[in-house]
């Protein structure tokens, strides 16, 4: 299988040019952001290249300068590497207006960047490239199943398993992930090479950009394997402090800079419970930290996170949220979406299940859910290949049905 994807994000990014002088592309590090900007790009430059990257610091305008009669967007790449570009950026821009002009792509969110934020809020539209979900892994369209499933006055939509949703691809994405590069690598050896030295690239490099430590990098690597094994579970600082031998203090700062550089996601949680969840960016790059140490419904959660994502993030229309909902007397949906359309806000709970029927404890916390949230429907997921509609608001449904 070949690297070169066509990516959910490109229309968008298309879309984005005609309109606004700055488009930025942001993720992690590997996760295609080169190969789609390199389609699209007038000119290209990146600050992988020190010549490039000690030009663009030394004499900002002058750089911007000797690309301004090519042709656009000019692509620069790594951006977040040169922060005196920002300001003349922002001049720039100030006096040429002309949307499509520049896009950039970056390993790290910009509101972790003063002087970079300072220059361009309100100035640049971004996007965040999501790690390949399988529809984009085996080149098929969006799939679109939990919007209608969401948006619908019924449950029990007719849907389809595409082909190429299968077990064995299932468990394949669960080991390899999502990043172009990495995916595609059958030796295991290798493909275990990649994501360390890609790991050691962001927590060495990446991450002192954002946060000052001293750490060393086999400390940070045991906070993040840690995070990787405890996804979708209550974050307790203490708990996760204690086994990464880190300080609390320190440990908050940490969690906020390795979202900042896209190795995980935070989720809100609803309820009389409030305590966040973490998840890795990466469910490949989870399974690698983690060691194997996973189980069937954690492994089922993680999966429909990194694959769900797609169906609404790309979707700004939408307005999505992504949450759990946790009560103190032990109602629990793992992971639940939030929606914006037809002037209503949709709430679609999510319940990973073993087998084929919900246990007592899976339906208390559906009807809990179904309580709380209006407009509201709950599926209870399943590697089984089943589909059966238990009410108007609860269905039993087989994963290869939802991606």
């Amino acid at each position: 299988m070949p690297h070169t994807r066509h990516r959910h994000l490109t229309p968008l990014l298309q879309k984005t040019l005609r309109y606004s002088p700055i488009t930025g592309v942001f993720g992690h590090r590997q996760v295609g952001k080169t190969t789609l900007v390199a389609q699209l790009a007038g000119q290209y430059s990146t600050f992988d290249q020190a010549l490039a990257l000690d030009y663009a610091n030394r004499d900002p305008e002058g750089f911007l300068k000797g690309h301004e009669m090519g042709k656009t967007p000019f692509v620069i790449d790594e951006c977040q590497l040169a922060p005196p570009l920002f300001p003349a950026l922002k001049e720039r821009i100030r006096t040429h207006p002309k949307p499509g002009q520049f896009l950039l792509t970056g390993s790290v969110r910009f509101s972790s960047r003063k002087a970079i934020k300072e220059s361009l809020t309100g100035r640049m539209i971004a996007w965040d490239l999501l790690p390949m979900d399988l529809s984009e892994l085996h080149e098929h369209d969006m799939p679109d199943s939990l919007v209608k499933i969401a948006k619908a006055k019924t449950i029990g939509l007719d849907l389809k398993s595409p082909k190429y949703f299968s077990h064995k691809a299932y468990s394949e994405y669960l080991q390899k992930g999502g990043l172009p590069g990495v995916f595609s690598v059958c030796d295991l050896a290798i493909r275990e090479q990649k994501f360390e030295t890609q790991l050691n690239t962001m927590l060495e490099r990446d991450l002192k950009l954002i946060v000052q430590t001293t750490l060393p990098y086999a400390t940070l690597r045991l906070l993040l394997a840690t995070l990787a094994k405890m996804q979708g579970l209550p974050l307790d600082l203490t708990n996760l402090s204690r086994q990464s031998r880190i300080s609390v203090p320190t440990t908050k700062k940490l969690l906020i800079s390795l979202e900042s550089m896209f190795l995980i996601r935070t989720l809100k949680t609803r309820g009389t419970e409030t305590k966040p969840i973490v998840f890795l960016e990466d469910q490949g790059e989870a399974s690698f930290l983690s060691e194997g140490q996973s189980h069937e419904l954690h492994d089922l959660l993680r999966f429909c996170f990194a694959n769900f994502r797609v169906q609404f993030i790309y979707k700004t229309e939408l307005k999505a949220e992504f949450f759990q909902y946790r009560n103190r007397g032990g109602a629990h949906v793992p992971l639940a979406i939030q929606i914006n359309a037809d002037k209503n806000r949709y709430h679609l709970g999510v319940i990973p299940i073993l087998g084929t029927t919900p246990t007592p404890h899976d339906l208390g916390s559906a009807y809990s859910f179904l309580k709380k949230f209006s407009f509201s429907k709950i599926l209870f997921v399943t590697l089984n290949e089943v589909d059966r509609v238990l009410s108007d608001a609860m269905r039993v449904i087989f994963i290869g049905k939802l991606v």
